[in-house]
C-alpha cells in the first residue's frame, strides 16, 4: 500500500510534494493524457463517417469534435482569460460537412494548447474564485475539472462510434491486457 502523498508509477514509489502549484500540474497532466488519447483516436476517424450519426440522439463525430472545442473554450479559456464568452453552443450541434476533420482537429488542439498555457500561468488564488458559466456557478478549478470530464466523456462516445463503424482496438493502453 502507498504511503500518504505518494503513488506508484511503473513499479516505483514516487513521493508527491503538494504545494500551491499542485492544481496546475494535476490539471495539465490530465489534459495531456486526454491529448494523447485524442491523437490515437483522430487517425481512426474515416472522412466519410465524420458527419454521419447512427440516430438523431447520438451526435456524429464532427459534431462531437466541435462541441468538445466549444466546451473547452468556455469552461477553461474564457474562464481563466476573463474574455467575453462568445460560444455559440447550438451551432456546435449543426452538421456542417463543409468543415474537414483536419479543421476540427486543429481547432480542438489549438484550444487545448491555449487552455494548458492558461492553466500553467494561473496563480493559485484563482482556483477558489467563483466562475459563472451557462446557468451554473462553480469555482474556476471546478470549471476546469468539468471540462476534463466532458472531454473524456465525448472521447469515449467517439471511440464507441469508431468501433461500431469498424471493429478495432484503439490501443489507448497497449501495456495493459
Amino acid at each position: 500500500m502507498n504511503e500518504p502523498n505518494s503513488l506508484t508509477r511503473q513499479g516505483i514509489l514516487v513521493k508527491i510534494k503538494l504545494d500551491e502549484t499542485t492544481p496546475n500540474k494535476s490539471l495539465i497532466g490530465r489534459f495531456e493524457e486526454f491529448e494523447r488519447l485524442l491523437h490515437l483516436t483522430l487517425p481512426k476517424i474515416e472522412r466519410e463517417g465524420l458527419w454521419i450519426s447512427p440516430n438523431a440522439q447520438i451526435p456524429c463525430l464532427g459534431v462531437q469534435l466541435a462541441h468538445m472545442e466549444g466546451n473547452l473554450r468556455q469552461y477553461v479559456v474564457t474562464n481563466l482569460s476573463h474574455q467575453n464568452d462568445l460560444r455559440q453552443r447550438t451551432l456546435e450541434f449543426t452538421v456542417r460537412p463543409e468543415i474537414s476533420l483536419q479543421q476540427l482537429s486543429t481547432n480542438l488542439l489549438e484550444t487545448l494548447a491555449q487552455a494548458k498555457n492558461l492553466i500553467r500561468q494561473a496563480p493559485s488564488r484563482v482556483w477558489s474564485e467563483v466562475y459563472h458559466v451557462q446557468t451554473f456557478s462553480m469555482t474556476r478549478l471546478e470549471a476546469c475539472i468539468h471540462a476534463l470530464e466532458h472531454l473524456h466523456y465525448h472521447l469515449g462516445q467517439m471511440a464507441l462510434l469508431i468501433k461500431l463503424n469498424r471493429p478495432q482496438d484503439l490501443a489507448f493502453y497497449p501495456e495493459i491486457n
